[in-house]
């Protein structure tokens, strides 16, 4: 798992956009809280030597909704992992009131956009430890060492959002 502090968060070394802080329910000792933003991009990288090869991997934002969490669920947000030429890419709406267990059109993409598989997958899912584990989606690890990158991404909105509290990226086996 990659703790906030690992991942690219735009604009999350300015106070007035995003705070550090410490939560005891969190295995990390720094979350990032989004206090108000119109650009939301959060993104990680993993060399997927790090991970068992031959297997197939999903990454999964792991965040909480604060009480006072309000504009997330305006426009969809985009998620993503790619390894090589290989694109996993979807849309998920961060609604922290319904977000347990939402649909989302899942889309696969390979080698300059050309669709290899177009399913529907649970994006939301709250952990028995309350935090909620956003999927950004999946891919195979071939042993290569490649890296792998994952992002969660809403840019096109102009509208003020904020109470995302985010913990890191956990990658674990699909299946």
């Amino acid at each position: 798992m990659l703790s906030a502090r690992e991942l690219s968060i735009t604009w999350a070394s300015h106070p007035l956009y995003w705070t550090w802080k410490q939560l005891p329910e969190s295995r990390f000792s720094e979350v990032a809280e989004l206090i108000t933003m119109w650009w939301l991009e959060i993104c990680g990288t993993m060399n997927t030597k790090m991970l068992s090869p031959k297997t197939v991997y999903a990454a999964y934002l792991i965040v909480k909704f604060a009480d006072r969490a309000y504009g997330l669920d305006f426009l969809p947000s985009e998620v993503s992992v790619e390894v090589g030429d290989f694109k996993s890419q979807a849309k998920v709406n961060l609604n922290p009131l319904e977000g347990r267990k939402q649909p989302l059109q899942h889309v696969h993409l390979l080698r300059r956009s050309r669709l290899l598989q177009h399913q529907e997958r649970g994006a939301l899912c709250e952990r028995k430890n309350g935090w909620i584990e956003i999927e950004l989606g999946s891919f195979y690890n071939d042993g290569n060492g490649e890296e792998v990158k994952m992002s969660l991404r809403e840019v096109k909105g102009q509208h003020l959002r904020g109470g995302l509290i985010v913990e890191g990226i956990e990658l674990r086996p699909k299946y």
